[in-house]
């Protein structure tokens, strides 16, 4: 039985991560285990979502990363962003933590709150 579930998690983890299903629901150890494999950064400050973008690698530049949202490629936590000057805040942050960046259908990334 707990194998069962355990695949249940992470089958819903990956989707999750994809777009095809909701980051929220994923439970926190789950949600960081399945994040603890893709490219990620750690930041002490909640800012602009291109600066996210640039630190975590996921782009070469913070104007790369103002193209990306310009032509619709830009996620986080599988919602576009439009606005090249979107913020995110501790409300986006999921279980208080984690961000999930995405660029285009399969460029993942992690950003990880640590807090002030």
């Amino acid at each position: 039985m707990h194998g069962a579930e355990q695949c249940a998690a992470v089958i819903a983890a990956s989707k999750a991560l994809f777009g095809q299903g909701d980051l929220a629901e994923l439970d926190g150890a789950t949600l960081a285990a399945a994040l603890s494999e893709l490219p990620h950064a750690r930041v002490s400050e909640l800012g602009q979502v291109v600066d996210l973008f640039a630190e975590v690698g996921l782009v070469a530049s913070k104007s790369a990363a103002r193209r990306t949202v310009k032509e619709g490629g830009a996620y986080v936590n599988n919602a576009k962003v439009t606005a090249e000057d979107a913020e995110v805040s501790a409300d986006d942050l999921l279980h208080g933590r984690w961000l999930v960046l995405r660029r285009g259908k399969k460029n993942l990334a992690a950003i990880e709150f640590t807090g002030a």
